[in-house]
């Protein structure tokens, strides 16, 4: 600014006065003008003409001033492209960053309810948190101890889009309670047409077809008319692939399980702050025939009151200590998200795993006909009812009785008055793996003329045949399934068919296990 008028004089000259012609006749008007104030009338027309010339050449320099001011200090350019602010607060090119303007999209800000909620409106937002927000970006962590002595601390990171720029990731990691070792390492990214699941710590991706749906709304009953086990596969499917993220944004499961019965919490406070969203505050008493794992006697919910996202919970010991939470580091609510975010991720240095396709057509019409009448997995009483059933059903059932091998799940099918097994066994879990563990042992068991289903963990791509042994009456042959380091065994007694298909547990293991494979008591 101090040097703008640094050789104005040249700069006019050469730019806004060039055009002007002041010649020597120019001046010779201008000094009879002068001379001849004797003569009023033409006095009065040269002061006119004067006068608007002296205007015109102000006007100009004024001009001139003005532009050469906002030019120096930006606010002019010679680019025709011009910048406009965006939502973010930042500026965009209209031209150069059309493109990064159409990734961005900027839902509708929520508004905090600051209204008293009934415990109805609070189970119904928390069944059906899908309906009440459109995007969602947070950090937290939770932190479990079961009832074995084994523990765990999950930090999850997410970030997602349910409307227009469909979209979204998770990023968690799960450390062991007793060493704080980390187990897990693992990223789910997907969008309106792609799937991706990445394992860090195996160095492996899944790649899949993905497309989105919308939840429907569900009520109270609806959802307790359903097993618990059952209610994601029944009602719950059609919700974004969200991971260990669903615990806070979906808390579906944790609304049904703690606050079921109407009877056994209580309001404590209809508004309290959390990271910029307004709470209501539940405390109650778990049940003691609940089929929860962890360590629970009461327990304390922080709960948006305008989506019904769990924001915040913690569960007490019968001492009053702390044994498990999840507590939130961020979290962000119909705010701007970047579809960019939810492309192709750099999958350099990993490999790919061929995906189960659990959605192809039936090898045989009749498949559609096989039912399934029970199934259990996780919770080892629901599990054990199930196993019964089969025992009870099943005549020709076998079973492992192995110390290095866990049932963790059972399923009893029927196909017209066929009966099937179906068994999932872990094999030397480890007490810091969640779930079945790494290390599985997939079994069934039907009749040989029965029609089972042809999809699943049994539908493998067979390779060679490795070999055939005969173990406790049963006749086994031994496939490799391909692209795989798994192994698929094939088995015949009389009129039954027994197949056991390895999830990392190699040849000579399975054939060692199998000596204890027996049939049923």
């Amino acid at each position: 600014m101090e040097n703008m008028f640094n050789n104005l004089k040249e700069k006019m000259n050469e730019t806004i006065l060039k055009d002007i012609e002041f010649s020597e006749q120019n001046k010779e008007k201008v000094r009879r003008t002068i001379n001849s104030s004797n003569q009023k009338k033409d006095f009065n027309l040269k002061y006119k003409i004067n006068y608007f010339v002296s205007a015109c050449v102000s006007c100009l320099l004024l001009f001139g001033l003005g532009y050469f001011t906002l030019t120096k200090i930006g606010l002019l350019s010679e680019d025709k492209n011009t910048t406009i602010p965006n939502d973010l607060g930042q500026n965009i090119n209209t031209n150069q960053n059309s493109k990064e303007l159409d990734s961005i999209y900027t839902p509708p800000t929520n508004e905090e309810y600051y209204g008293d909620m009934t415990k109805e409106e609070i189970i119904s937002k928390m069944l059906n948190t899908a309906t009440h927000f459109i995007t969602a970006s947070g950090k937290f962590e939770q932190q479990n101890i079961y009832k074995d002595g084994t523990g765990s601390t999950t930090v999850t990171e997410y970030k997602l889009s349910t409307k227009k720029e469909v979209g979204g990731y998770v990023k968690f990691t799960n450390k062991s309670y007793e060493k704080n070792e980390i187990v897990q390492n693992e990223e789910i990214i997907y969008n309106n047409h792609q799937l991706w699941y990445i394992d860090k710590i195996r160095e492996n991706f899944r790649e899949e077809k993905y497309s989105p749906k919308q939840q429907r709304t569900v009520t109270l009953e609806e959802a307790k008319s359903v097993n618990l086990n059952q209610l994601f596969n029944d009602i719950y499917a059609d919700l974004p692939p969200i991971g260990t993220a669903g615990l806070s944004l979906y808390p579906y499961t944790m609304a049904i399980e703690y606050l079921g019965d109407i009877n056994s919490w209580d309001i404590v406070n209809q508004n309290e702050e959390i990271l910029g969203q307004n709470t209501i505050v539940l405390q109650g008493k778990l049940e003691e025939k609940s089929r929860s794992m962890l360590i629970v006697d009461t327990f304390r919910f922080w709960v948006d009151k305008d989506t019904g996202i769990l924001v915040k919970y913690e569960t007490y010991d019968a001492n009053g200590n702390l044994s498990s939470y999840l507590h939130p580091e961020k979290l962000e609510v119909n705010v701007p998200i970047d579809s960019k975010e939810f492309e192709s991720p750099d999958l350099n240095g990993y490999k790919r795993e061929v995906p189960k396709d659990f959605t192809q057509n039936y090898k045989d019409p009749k498949e559609k006909d096989v039912e399934v009448v029970e199934h259990a997995d996780y919770y080892e009483d629901e599990v054990a009812a199930v196993l019964e059933l089969l025992r009870k059903d099943i005549p020709f059932l076998y079973e492992f009785n192995h110390q290095d091998l866990e049932l963790f799940s059972a399923s009893y099918e029927k196909y017209k008055k066929d009966n099937h097994a179906y068994l999932t066994y872990s094999y030397k879990k480890g007490k810091n793996e969640l779930g079945s563990g790494r290390r599985l042992l997939y079994v069934r068991a039907y009749d040989k003329d029965s029609i089972v289903r042809s999809w699943g963990d049994f539908n493998t791509e067979k390779g060679k045949q490795l070999g055939n042994f005969t173990s406790n009456g049963i006749n086994w042959e031994i496939f490799e399934i391909k692209n795989t380091p798994n192994y698929h065994f094939i088995g015949k007694k009389d009129n039954y068919i027994y197949e056991v298909v390895s999830q990392e547990v190699n040849q000579q293991e399975i054939k060692s296990l199998l000596e204890s494979f027996e049939l049923s008591k």
